[in-house]
């Protein structure tokens, strides 16, 4: 089996530039990736692992203040650590993986949107021997990468050290043609339980327009045994408490598919609902900002996506987002668009380009040394894959 097996990879170079309103500017270029191993079949067992790498190449030592961190560790210098490493077994469509691995479920996600995906310290076990159907269950501890925390490079619980992590069931079903239902529970220790749930039904008019409708609904019930890390204080109500209401529609025509998304979080007074583990499953959710963190929030999203594939450029795509979002409140508005270009040269290598510009409509979004500030920033990212 260890003959056998498979080295696989991502070489990823990065650069990112964010000009705040407030506060200094950041910026960063980085070369690293992937490297990974996966050991062939053996009587249904296999093992893998895999090194993330991010070396820093840009600013040089003696700028680490103008240094982002969204492509390096805390101390804003260069990373590596063991990103996967776990035993998986399949039989009969029934699949267990434990160990540090990648995970996409709504509220616990890859979201690989800088160096390296996030990923899980987890036992997942996932059955698909029922037809149309898909079960998964398990249990996750900690998490490292872009979402996980001020160091990206270190594994941490989900809500503080006292946290024991977050058991989770969910079902897919895609029984009705064109319609699939999907449904999640999670218990996470020292914050929240959660449910969520949506449905994306799909019409083909023709090979050339269609139109996608999306429903979403998440709840949130509030855990009183959080611990606060910045009073030391025990037995808190975590204040992640709430419900929210999703809807959205992508209508193709050609080369173009246009879309529109609305949400909308019903808290009490002092609570919010999260994003999870991840980027979150919310329609509205842009390149930097969701509904996630406000009281009351509301968000829509209009997007366009050109293909140009149907151009005579196969690979290459431009997509544009305008995205709006209020909590009363919070007394929070903000504008975001997005302007993003992908092109794929091959399977092998592709290239990503995005431009986000964040409008703090009322200046108070930004906590600059305990006073509100203009959160307002634009950011700017390049990115080029090589796989292999």
């Amino acid at each position: 089996a260890f003959v056998a097996g498979k080295a696989s990879g991502v070489i990823r170079a990065a650069y990112v530039d964010k000009d705040n309103k407030v506060d200094t500017d950041t910026y960063g270029t980085s070369i690293g990736g992937i490297l990974k191993y996966e050991s062939a079949d053996w009587n249904g067992l296999k093992l893998g692992a895999a090194a993330y790498v991010s070396q820093k190449i840009h600013p040089a030592t003696g700028e680490d203040t103008k240094s982002t961190t969204d492509l390096f560790a805390a101390d804003r210098k260069s990373y590596a650590y063991m990103g996967e490493a776990y035993l998986d077994y399949t039989i009969n469509g029934f699949n267990l993986r434990v160990g540090r691995q990648l995970i996409d479920t709504p509220f616990a996600d890859t979201d690989d949107i800088r160096m390296h995906p996030n990923s899980f310290e987890a036992a997942i076990a996932t059955y698909s021997g029922i037809e149309n159907t898909t079960l998964i269950g398990g249990y996750v501890t900690r998490f490292a990468g872009y979402d996980s925390g001020s160091d990206i490079s270190k594994f941490k619980r989900f809500a503080g050290e006292e946290s024991q992590g977050v058991a989770v069931v969910g079902i897919v079903n895609e029984s009705v043609e064109n319609l699939t239902l999907q449904a999640w529970y999670y218990s996470i220790d020292k914050l929240a339980n959660a449910f969520y749930g949506d449905a994306t039904y799909a019409i083909a008019f023709s090979e050339t327009v269609g139109l996608e409708l999306v429903g979403q609904y998440a709840n949130f019930s509030e855990e009183n045994d959080a611990f606060d890390e910045n009073t030391g204080l025990y037995n808190i109500a975590s204040n992640v408490d709430g419900n929210v209401y999703g809807i959205g529609a992508n209508v193709t025509l050609d080369m173009l598919t246009l879309g529109a998304a609305y949400n909308k979080a019903s808290n009490d007074q002092g609570k919010t609902i999260s994003n999870g583990f991840g980027g979150g499953p919310y329609l509205t959710s842009m390149e930097e900002v969701t509904i996630a963190g406000y009281e009351d929030a509301k968000g829509y999203q209009l997007s366009a996506e050109l293909d140009m594939a149907k151009a005579g450029v196969e690979g290459l795509s431009f997509t544009a987002l305008y995205g709006s979002f209020k909590s009363t409140p919070s007394n929070m508005k903000i504008k975001e668009i997005d302007l993003i270009a992908t092109y794929e040269v091959n399977e092998a290598l592709n290239a990503e380009v995005s431009y986000a510009m964040i409008d703090d409509k009322n200046k108070n979004t930004f906590d600059n040394a305990g006073t509100q500030d203009d959160g307002g920033y634009d950011r700017f990212l390049v990115r080029l894959n090589y796989n292999f």
